[in-house]
C-alpha cells in the first residue's frame, strides 16, 4: 500500500479539524449583533427550553438533561460533562464556553457604563459588556436540563466504535465525527445527540477509508496470506476465524453478539509476533493489557465500542481476578448490563460493554460451558524455522480499509450483513452447533466474508462464496471442536466434581476418591468381562465409605422397598414408576450438607448451588428428585437428596 493513501487519511482528518475550528472563529464579540436578524445582546427569543433560537444564535452549550443531582450538557467544545449544581460558578461557565468565550457575555451581559464621557463626541458613554450574569446562565441550564428531562449516561451514551441507529443502519463513532455509508458513499455527522442518543466528542481515533478498494487492494487478502505463515492445528480454519474476529472487533458495538477468541500456544509460536500484527491493525482503537483487572477494563473503556486484547491470561493466575475478566467478557458478549461498586458506601451503578475481546495465554483460562461457547479457540504450533517471515502491515491504511470494507459489507439497515450471517448459521447448525455456537461462529465467518468478498475468497480457495458455506458444517462441526467437547453442561461439571474430588476423611484408605470407589464396584470391566468377585471392592464397605463421606449409596431395589412395602406392589412396576432401571447403583447427594459443602469447596457450588445444578441434566432417567423415594438415611439422618444413576450418568450424551 502506497505511503501517498496513508497521507489522504491524514489530510482528511486535518481539513475536518480546520472545519472545525473556524466554526469555533465564528464566536463574534459580545456587542457584535449575531445572526442573520442581528441579535443583540441579551434580547434573543427563546426556544421551549428556555434557550437562544433565533437563527445564527444557538447555544453552543448543549443541554442534555439531568439524573439526580447531575445534570448533563455538551459543552462548546463538543465534550460530554457531568456537573453539579455547585459547578455552575462565574468558572465552571466560563469553561464550557471555553471554544466560544464570547458567547455567554452575548447571551447574558453583565453591562457596565464607564464613568466621566466620551472625549471625541462629549457625550456619556455608551453602555459596556463586561462579563456575563453567571446567575442568570445558570438558571437558563437549570430549566433547560430539567425540560429535556431524565437523562442515563448508562443507556444514552455512546462512544467511540460501531453502533446502529433505529433503521438498522450503521454508525461509525471515530471521536471527533460520526461516519455513516449509504448506498457505498460515506459521510459524515457531527457529534452530539442523534435518535435521543448521545454521542460526544472524544479524542480522535481510525476512521473508515473513503476511497473505492479494489480485490487487489483489499487489505483482508493480504492479511490472511500473512496469518496463514504461522503454524496453526486447523491451518484451513484458525486463520479465517481471526480475520473474521477482526472484522467482528471493528463493528463490536453493531452487532447482537461479539464473539471472542482465544490464542493458546507455548513460548516461539510466534503470539508476540501475532500480536504486534493485531496492534498495526487497530493502532490506538484496540485496548490491550498484559496484566489489568475487570474493572481497569470497564473503566479505561467508559462508554466506547472498541476491542479488548489482554496478554498472559494464564489459568494459575488470581482466581477471583481472572473470574471478574472473563464475566466482563461473557456479560460482553451478549451486550448484558453489568454492575459495579459505586464511590460510597451502598452505592453501585450500572455499566454495559459491547466490545470482542481477545484473550492470549499458554494455556486455556477458561473452565466453564458458558464462556467456552463465546469463545473460538485457535492453537498455535511451534514455528517452522524456514518459514518465510510475515510482511510487515501497511498501518497507515489497513485498519482504515478493513473497517470501510465491514460498514460497506453492512448494507442498508444491516440486511446485507444479516443475510451473510444467516447462510452460515444454518451450516453450522447441520454441523450439531446449538444457537450460541451458531452465534459464535457465525459471526466470525460472516465478518470473514464481508471482508474477503467472493472474488478474494475464491481466489485464495476459502470457502465463503454463496453455496459454499456448508463446508464450514463440516470443517467446524460440533464434534470435532475441543473447546465444545471441553465445554461440559453445567450439571455434568458438578457431579464430575462431587465424583473426583478427594476425600478427606479418608485418609488411611487407598482409595481417594468417591468416582474411584464406584469403578472397584463394577461387575464387569470395559470389555463387557466378568471381574472375579475376589477383585471386587465389597459393596458393604463402599456404602460405608461413601456415607463417612457425607454421600449415601443405593441400588435401585433399596430405592424402593419402602413404596414397595406401603402400597404393597411389585418390584417392576415400583421401578417403572420412578423411571428406574432393574440393576445398578444410585449416588445419593443431600440438598442441603456440610459436608457436601466442604467436598465441593472452591468450586461455583459449594455454597448448596449443587442441588440446582444437577437437577438441569436435560436427560430423563438420569437425575431423581421424586419425594417419595428421594428420603434416605445418611449419617444416621433421614435427608432429602438428589438421586444420580451412576450408568445411566455416564451414558448421558455431553450436551
Amino acid at each position: 500500500m502506497s505511503k501517498g493513501k496513508g497521507n489522504v487519511v491524514q489530510m482528511a482528518k486535518a481539513q475536518r479539524e480546520l472545519e472545525r475550528q473556524r466554526r469555533s472563529r465564528e464566536d463574534t464579540p459580545p456587542m457584535t449583533p449575531r445572526g442573520p436578524n442581528e441579535v443583540l445582546a441579551g434580547q434573543w427569543s427563546p426556544d421551549i427550553y428556555g434557550m437562544p433560537s433565533d437563527p445564527g444564535c444557538e447555544c453552543p452549550v448543549e443541554c442534555i438533561g439531568f439524573e439526580g443531582a447531575y445534570k448533563y450538557v455538551i459543552d462548546s467544545s463538543g465534550q460530554f460533562r457531568a456537573m453539579k449544581a455547585a459547578d455552575f460558578n462565574q468558572v465552571g461557565i466560563q469553561d464550557l464556553f471555553s471554544a466560544t468565550p464570547n458567547y455567554p457575555k452575548w447571551m447574558r451581559p453583565r453591562w457596565f457604563v464607564p464613568k466621566g464621557v466620551d472625549e471625541q463626541t462629549g457625550k456619556p458613554h455608551k453602555p459596556q459588556i463586561k462579563s456575563f450574569e453567571a446567575d442568570q446562565i445558570k438558571e437558563d441550564f437549570f430549566r433547560a436540563c430539567a425540560r429535556k428531562g431524565f437523562f442515563s449516561p448508562n443507556d444514552k451514551m455512546r462512544g467511540r466504535g460501531a453502533w446502529t441507529f433505529r433503521s438498522g443502519n450503521l454508525v461509525y463513532h471515530s471521536g471527533d465525527a460520526l461516519w455513516i455509508c449509504e448506498k457505498g458513499r460515506f459521510k459524515t455527522l457531527q457529534t452530539g445527540v442523534h435518535e435521543n442518543m448521545l454521542y460526544p466528542r472524544l479524542s480522535a481515533l481510525s476512521e473508515p477509508w473513503t476511497e473505492a478498494i479494489t480485490p487487489d487492494e483489499n487489505p483482508a487478502k493480504k492479511l490472511l496470506e500473512t496469518f496463514r505463515k504461522w503454524n496453526w492445528t486447523r491451518p484451513d480454519v484458525d486463520p479465517v476465524l481471526l480475520l473474521g474476529w477482526i472484522g467482528c472487533a471493528l463493528i463490536g458495538g453493531a452487532l447482537d453478539w461479539r464473539p471472542a477468541v482465544l490464542l493458546i500456544g507455548d513460548r516461539a509460536t510466534g503470539k508476540s509476533t501475532l500480536q504486534q500484527a493485531l496492534r498495526n491493525i487497530f493502532g490506538d482503537t484496540l485496548f490491550r493489557s498484559a496484566d489489568t483487572t475487570a474493572a481497569g477494563i470497564y473503566q479505561a473503556m467508559a462508554h466506547d465500542a472498541r476491542p479488548v486484547a489482554l496478554d498472559e491470561l494464564e489459568p494459575d493466575s488470581d482466581p477471583r481476578k481472572l473470574d471478574n475478566v472473563v464475566h466482563l467478557m461473557r456479560t460482553s458478549a451478549s451486550g448484558d448490563i453489568g454492575r459495579r461498586g459505586g464511590p460510597t458506601k451502598g452505592e453501585a451503578s450500572e455499566f454495559q460493554m459491547r466490545s470482542a475481546f481477545l484473550f492470549s495465554a499458554i494455556n486455556n483460562p477458561l473452565r466453564s460451558a458458558q464462556d467456552m461457547s463465546r469463545v473460538a479457540v485457535l492453537r498455535l504450533m511451534p514455528l517452522n524455522l524456514n518459514q518465510a517471515k510475515p510482511e510487515p502491515i501497511d498501518t497507515d491504511v489497513t485498519g482504515a480499509m478493513m473497517l470501510s470494507l465491514m460498514m460497506q459489507g453492512w448494507g442498508d439497515n444491516g440486511a446485507r450483513f444479516a443475510d451473510t450471517l444467516q447462510r452460515f448459521k444454518r451450516a453450522l447448525e447441520q454441523g450439531g452447533h446449538g444457537g450460541r455456537g451458531q452465534d459464535t461462529y457465525g459471526v466470525l465467518l460472516a465478518c470473514a466474508a464481508t471482508l474477503l468478498g467472493d472474488e478474494v475468497a475464491a481466489e485464495l480457495g476459502v470457502p465463503l462464496g454463496p453455496d459454499e458455506e456448508r463446508e464450514w458444517s463440516r470443517l467446524l462441526g460440533a464434534e470435532t471442536l475441543p473447546e465444545v467437547e471441553d465445554a461440559k453442561p453445567n450439571y455434568r461439571q458438578c457431579f464430575d466434581q462431587i465424583l473426583t474430588a478427594v476425600v478427606k476423611s479418608w485418609r488411611n484408605s487407598s482409595r481417594n476418591t468417591i468416582g474411584q470407589t464406584l469403578q472397584e464396584l463394577r461387575t464387569v470391566d470395559d470389555d463387557g468381562n466378568a471381574i472375579a468377585e475376589e477383585s471386587r471392592l465389597d459393596r458393604g464397605t463402599a456404602k460405608r465409605d461413601i456415607n463417612i463421606a457425607g454421600f449415601g449409596l443405593f441400588n435401585t431395589r433399596e430405592l424402593v422397598a419402602g413404596v414397595m412395602r406401603s402400597e404393597k406392589i411389585g418390584l417392576a412396576e415400583a421401578l417403572m414408576r420412578y423411571g428406574l432401571p432393574d440393576a445398578g447403583w444410585v449416588l445419593a447427594v443431600p440438598n442441603k450438607s456440610t459436608k457436601v459443602a466442604e467436598h465441593l469447596i472452591g468450586s461455583d457450588w459449594q455454597h448448596g448451588a449443587w442441588k440446582d445444578a444437577l437437577r438441569q441434566c436435560p436427560v430423563a432417567g438420569v437425575v431423581i428428585t421424586n419425594a417419595e423415594i428421594n428420603k434416605v438415611t445418611i449419617d444416621g439422618t433421614q435427608t432429602r437428596c438428589t438421586l444420580v444413576v451412576i450408568d445411566r450418568y455416564h451414558q448421558a450424551p455431553e450436551k
